[in-house]
């Protein structure tokens, strides 16, 4: 049946303690140097699964450059690269800064040949595009490792984590109010050619690809799902495999409420405004306060002090 508005409080409820766990959610004892004390994030995937999200992951923010595999993660989800990087046992976290000499974001590098190949075995035959295969392939990886990257093949998203590490790197969860104080929702993925966004759109059989130009003279290509209908896929989807990100996984429970309130057409009852505006206000604090930007930055500092820590002792 359809929820109550006692229902929807309690799920603002769980929704508010959700998002005061949420910044703790890969909390890792640095000092330590097994995996004992990782949290329980991707021990209820398959091997099969772990390489899928490596893939998308990979696919969305990765690169490869003559002599590394590096994915790039924002600072907010330092933990994540991090967690990742100590899970899997390969690579290390380094970081860039921008021209002010301030930290921007942090880069999982894999740069030794034995945690290449390890790399590979999760994501090979699982790539959906020729970018990371080109790349392998014009930097001799193939004869580096010895190992021969399986051609991209198209897949359903939908039955896989792919997706996941894919919307991590390059999607995003939107919930507001338009002007007329109604519930808005989307899901959006970005990218530069549109051939993945045809794809998930193939699969999802719902929602819009376009091109969206930019005042920089750039362009970038846009799936967009903003209906009922359209969402109900992907709720369902990432129900079942939670998006990693601690920012988008926040974005995503926002979505999850306001969903709710939509299907079950109380979006215009005057006591739910308030709890929606509330969310919303709370979403936003957690992205402007600076206490948990500190926060956040302090994390990746720690991180990549560790990681630097670990290799000058390997080094001397």
């Amino acid at each position: 049946g359809f929820a109550t508005v006692n229902d929807i409080n309690n799920i603002y409820k769980d929704i508010l303690n959700n998002y005061k766990d949420i910044i703790d959610k890969y909390s890792i004892k640095l000092y330590k140097d097994n995996n004992n004390n990782l949290p329980k994030i991707l021990e209820d995937f398959t091997e099969e699964e772990k390489g899928y999200y490596l893939s998308g992951l990979f696919e969305g923010d990765g690169n490869i450059y003559t002599r590394t595999f590096s994915i790039v993660f924002s600072i907010e989800d330092a933990p994540l690269a991090h967690y990742l990087c100590q899970y899997f046992k390969i690579g290390y976290i380094d970081y860039k800064n921008n021209s002010k000499k301030e930290l921007t974001v942090v880069k999982w590098n894999i740069i030794k040949e034995s945690e290449q190949r390890i790399f590979l075995n999760y994501i090979n035959g699982k790539l959906l595009t020729y970018k990371r295969y080109d790349q392998y392939y014009k930097y001799n990886f193939d004869k580096k490792l010895n190992i021969l990257l399986i051609k991209p093949i198209e897949f359903n998203v939908l039955l896989n984590p792919w997706l996941i590490g894919f919307t991590d790197a390059d999607g995003y969860f939107y919930s507001g109010l338009s002007n007329k104080l109604l519930i808005v929702i989307k899901y959006e993925l970005s990218q530069k050619e549109s051939y993945i966004l045809d794809i998930i759109k193939k699969y999802s059989n719902l929602g819009t690809v376009y091109k969206r130009d930019f005042k920089s003279g750039t362009y970038a290509h846009i799936y967009l799902v903003t209906s009922n209908i359209g969402i109900k896929p992907f709720i369902e989807y990432f129900n079942k495999y939670k998006p990693l990100s601690i920012r988008r996984y926040r974005q995503y429970l926002l979505l999850n409420i306001t969903y709710l309130l939509r299907i079950n057409k109380i979006q215009s009852i005057s006591n739910i405004k308030p709890i929606f505006i509330d969310l919303l206000y709370f979403s936003k604090l957690l992205l402007i306060s600076s206490n948990i930007k500190n926060k956040q930055l302090n994390n990746a500092i720690i991180i990549i002090n560790y990681y630097r820590k670990l290799r000058n002792l390997n080094e001397k």
